[in-house]
């Protein structure tokens, strides 16, 4: 997994009005599809968030989360899901994110 900065995600996120993440999203997903071999590359990635109108998104940071925990992260999926129903699936990126900086650190 890439390492990241959190800080600058949040600049380039902020900056780019949110498309950063439509990048990250599809970015994060190729890295993960290269470490377990699980789901969609990223372009088809891409292409699912937008054509189901968010509904893959859902599904995507539960099944994230678990993937992440298969290469050696703690399993958050959980929390993952919890956070898209209340409405701050927003910050889901960057706590993806810092878990892979950690496993990299590892």
């Amino acid at each position: 997994m890439k390492e990241r900065n959190i800080w600058i995600m949040v600049l380039l996120t902020v900056v780019t009005a949110g498309f950063y993440l439509l990048f990250w999203n599809a970015m994060f997903q190729g890295q993960l599809k290269e470490q377990t071999k699980k789901g969609f590359g990223p372009i088809v990635h891409l292409l699912m968030l937008v054509f189901t109108f968010g509904i893959y998104a859902i599904y995507w940071q539960y099944a994230a989360g678990s993937r992440l925990a298969e290469i050696g992260a703690k399993d958050r999926s959980v929390l993952y899901l919890a956070l898209c129903f209340i409405w701050m699936s927003w910050l889901n990126p960057f706590l993806m994110q810092n878990q892979a900086n950690n496993i990299h650190k590892a």
